[in-house]
């Protein structure tokens, strides 16, 4: 009798959860947005990353035109007749030379446009070492040297994806990393420049998704709907809920049961938004390599500085399931927030309110003791959050383990108060 009261009482929540998410209209207009945002958001790394092709090509284009004309210039040099002996070898040098470079840049060209990868890293293998094998020096912009850990990391990056034969996008000039810390507006464009990739596919669509703090939107809906949902429950005001409490079911057991549903569908809810992206992408796009190489960084330090800091160079995969397991954590911390907030506050509309400027003020301090601080899921995954706080304190093991105990205080104190609250209701009665 009561492993069937205690199903029946489960599916009950579960409905009652499920038809709030429905019911509620900013749930299913905030689906939509995201669908909306994920169509724009594809459609435009598309559109981006055939611009980049295009103005590469063009660029070749340019300079096999530049060749021609020189040649041309050459030819006419020739044809005086006070040209002196040396000036003429010299010409007929670079006639012999020239054409060497015309070739190339249609093959160039000619790679683009067939993605034949294996010719485009062979040809950006160039210019990172000199010709002794050491690792070259190289400036951008006015006056902006690269740091020399990138140069490294664009080697190993370039060997790696021409090893396991992995597309990419242009350019490939340089793989930006977090060592490089620009100084000025001028300088940070010039490294775009040479180095902001267009990724297209499927895996490279997910990484944006946890990289570009999207996690906001999931806090967002948690709050909205489970913070309307259990001051209902608080309230009383559900049909559902007043049935369970007529038919003898305590407050402990319902809210049991509503967190562990609340929790499970908060993780469909977790898998459910970046799934939109990854299916969005897979029909504009296709699918991309899991493999994908990404630059995470180690502390080796116990101070913050540049040599703090090393690298390793993971498959995309590797820290797209650290970048889900944190983000489907601090989603469940995010709704038990929230219901420990509407446990005590009895107004729905004060109860989101609250949790809105309770999550948002503390989601700004960052330290590595504020779960709340963890929404950057992405870049606590790469380990690049060190470097936009000035810090060595974050780290994926470390987010893991508070968001879990955060998780497990707020779960007991909810489970308390419940069995505080039958306990005064049975002394009452």
């Amino acid at each position: 009798m009561f492993f069937l009261l205690r199903f029946a009482l489960e599916v009950a929540m579960c409905n009652l959860f499920f038809k709030y998410f429905i019911k509620q209209k900013k749930n299913i207009i905030l689906l939509i947005m995201i669908i909306i945002l994920g169509l724009g958001t594809s459609s435009l790394k598309n559109f981006e990353n055939n611009k980049t092709n295009k103005e590469k090509i063009e660029r070749s284009k340019r300079n096999i035109e530049e060749y021609k004309n020189e040649l041309e210039h050459y030819k006419n040099e020739l044809e005086k007749d006070n040209i002196s002996e040396e000036d003429k070898e010299l010409i007929e040098e670079y006639q012999k030379i020239i054409p060497k470079y015309i070739e190339e840049s249609k093959e160039y060209i000619k790679s683009i446009e067939n993605s034949n990868w294996q010719y485009l890293y062979d040809d950006s293998f160039k210019h990172l070492k000199d010709p002794e094998g050491r690792f070259a020096s190289i400036q951008i912009g006015d006056s902006y040297n690269v740091n020399e850990t990138t140069i490294e990391i664009t080697f190993e990056t370039l060997t790696y994806l021409k090893k396991h034969n992995i597309p990419s996008a242009l350019p490939l000039f340089l793989q930006r990393t977090e060592f490089d810390q620009p100084r000025s507006s001028e300088e940070n464009k010039a490294l775009d420049y040479h180095s902001k990739k267009t990724l297209i596919g499927t895996s490279h669509r997910l990484w944006d998704f946890f990289t570009n703090n999207l996690v906001l939107i999931y806090t967002f809906i948690i709050v909205v709907t489970f913070g309307i949902l259990f001051s209902k429950l608080e309230e009383s005001q559900n049909k559902t809920i007043r049935f369970l409490k007529t038919s003898g079911a305590s407050k402990l057991r319902i809210v049991s049961s509503g967190l562990f549903t609340g929790g499970i569908l908060t993780i469909i809810l977790g898998l459910l938004i970046p799934a939109i992206f990854f299916g969005i992408e897979f029909l504009i796009s296709g699918s991309s390599s899991f493999k994908y190489p990404i630059t995470t960084y180690i502390v080796k330090s116990d101070y913050y500085s540049l040599m703090s800091f090393g690298y390793k160079i993971v498959p995309i995969s590797d820290v797209l399931i650290k970048s889900l397991i944190l983000f489907l954590l601090y989603g469940i911390f995010i709704f038990l927030v929230t219901s420990t907030i509407s446990t005590f506050v009895k107004s729905s509309v004060k109860s989101v309110i609250l949790s809105f400027g309770l999550i948002a003020t503390l989601q700004m301090f960052n330290k590595w003791y504020n779960p709340f601080s963890y929404w950057r899921v992405g870049k606590i995954a790469d380990g690049s959050i060190n470097f936009l706080s000035k810090t060595i304190t974050y780290s994926f093991d470390k987010s893991c383990k508070i968001l879990a105990i955060g998780i497990c205080i707020l779960t007991i104190l909810l489970i308390c108060i419940a069995f505080v609250q039958d306990k005064v209701m049975r002394k009452y009665v």
